[in-house]
């Protein structure tokens, strides 16, 4: 049941989505990805069987991770972009953006760490397991649905 609930959200993000794309605001964009992500939480918590005792520490204790790890990796993904865009980018650029890539890997990996052991205080490494799972599988078909907003774009 949370699969279906979770597609019927997602459809109804990308037409949020869509709307937001053809010209509304940012404020709409920024309301989009907030609800988004308080989707997500729910959705980690859910599929975590988190009891409601955990579900307050969980929640500021992830959000905390996501945004070191967002930290972290964001000067990667500049430069990534930043190379992908440039139609006069050298091998420089590229050796850059790829060694800042293998860079931020390596750095998101000491925090998902740093995270598991805050996060084994108070869940069960069964706990831990699903998060990882869950947010591999929520990736996947977020992933999958921009690939299918793509495509209809494409039309």
């Amino acid at each position: 049941m949370i699969r279906k609930l979770f597609f019927i959200f997602i459809l109804s993000i990308m037409g949020v989505g869509i709307v937001s794309a053809q010209g509304h605001h940012r404020k709409d964009r920024e309301k989009m990805m907030k609800e988004l992500w308080e989707f997500k939480l729910k959705y980690l918590a859910q599929e975590m069987e988190l009891q409601s005792d955990q579900q307050e520490r969980f929640f500021a204790l992830y959000n905390e991770m996501s945004a070191k790890r967002r930290e972290c990796m964001s000067a990667a993904w500049k430069l990534e972009r930043k190379v992908k865009r440039s139609k006069d980018a050298t091998e420089s650029d590229y050796e850059a953006a790829a060694e800042a890539m293998s860079k931020a890997k390596i750095e998101d990996a000491k925090i998902e760490k740093e995270y598991d052991e805050k996060f084994s205080e108070f869940l069960s490494q069964k706990q831990i397991y699903k998060m990882k799972t869950a947010e591999n599988e929520f990736r996947k078909k977020m992933q999958e649905m921009r690939n299918k907003r793509g495509k209809d774009r494409h039309r």
